[in-house]
């Protein structure tokens, strides 16, 4: 019987973008097969005030931290705090820095963000896209929190490639999450104050795609024109369900369709929200 892995939640802290110093970390502990990591990224740290309060948070969870930092001031306060917290920590840095610095008695500039080559345009566009892949058929609802939007519907409604579709031209982080017949979606669907999207068809058009997808599985109810009129008929009590949902029957839409629909959806609340913010800085008010 083998033993359940060790949940380890890993703070990276950098000056930068820590994208080098969780790709580093994420190297190194996927070489671990009993070590199941959780990252959390701090980029762009600059104050001591940031990292005390880093530090206390990796403390309470007891949590690593791993740090990217060129600053000597910073990389000595953690070096301290560490051992008054009892926190344990990573230096990816400051060792390189030293045994470079003596090897050739140079010294460093040590200025962050001198690492260039990836623009800041390209690292979202990745996030989005790992994102996307990893919410896929409602893995990690643990993290939905962190989408920009959640697409739900009955299986073969094309909720993977329209988010893929979505995160490679729009650079949004999609979950999609399959409604199935009598199994209520996670609460976080219901709760999270993000855009959702409820996909729905025609059961005769969903029959026609489920059958070309399973041509020589047999006769079973994933093509039953029954069942799949009682599941899109669950769908849509669910969507009614979920307030601010928007539904969009992609029965004769391609995804380039559905996606604009998204999209131009997105950019009318967007304006909306400067629109309300614009009245009420006017009149004197402010935004919680």
């Amino acid at each position: 019987m083998t033993s359940s892995k060790k949940n380890v939640q890993v703070f990276i802290v950098s000056d930068a973008t820590g994208i080098t110093a969780e790709m580093v970390m994420n190297a190194v502990l996927v070489q671990f097969k009993e070590i199941k990591p959780t990252f959390k990224k701090f980029p762009y740290i600059k104050t001591k005030e940031q990292i005390k309060i880093i530090l206390s948070q990796a403390k309470a969870v007891d949590g690593i931290v791993a740090y990217s930092l060129v600053s000597q001031e910073l990389r000595t306060l953690i070096r301290k705090e560490k051992r008054t917290m009892n926190v344990f920590t990573i230096d990816l840095l400051g060792p390189l820095l030293d045994r470079i610095r003596k090897l050739w008695n140079l010294i460093p500039v040590l200025s962050p963000g001198l690492l260039k080559g990836i623009s800041e345009e390209s690292i979202r566009l990745a996030e989005a896209i790992d994102f996307t892949l990893r919410h896929d058929d409602g893995q990690n609802v643990d993290t939905l929190e962190h989408a920009d939007l959640i697409i739900l519907g009955v299986s073969r409604t094309s909720k993977t490639p329209t988010s893929l579709y979505l995160s490679c031209n729009n650079s949004l982080k999609v979950a999609n999450v399959p409604v199935i017949d009598g199994v209520k979606p996670p609460d976080e669907v219901f709760t999270l104050k993000i855009q959702k999207v409820g996909f729905t068809i025609s059961p005769e058009r969903l029959a026609f795609i489920r059958l070309k997808r399973l041509k020589y599985a047999g006769t079973t109810d994933y093509t039953d024109m029954n069942y799949i009129r009682k599941e899109v008929a669950y769908s849509h009590r669910i969507f009614s369900q979920i307030k601010g949902l928007q539904v969009i029957d992609i029965t004769n839409s391609s995804i380039e369709e559905v996606a604009n629909k998204i999209i131009e959806s997105r950019q009318e609340v967007m304006k909306r929200l400067t629109e309300r913010k614009t009245t009420i800085r006017g009149k004197g008010g402010f935004l919680q």
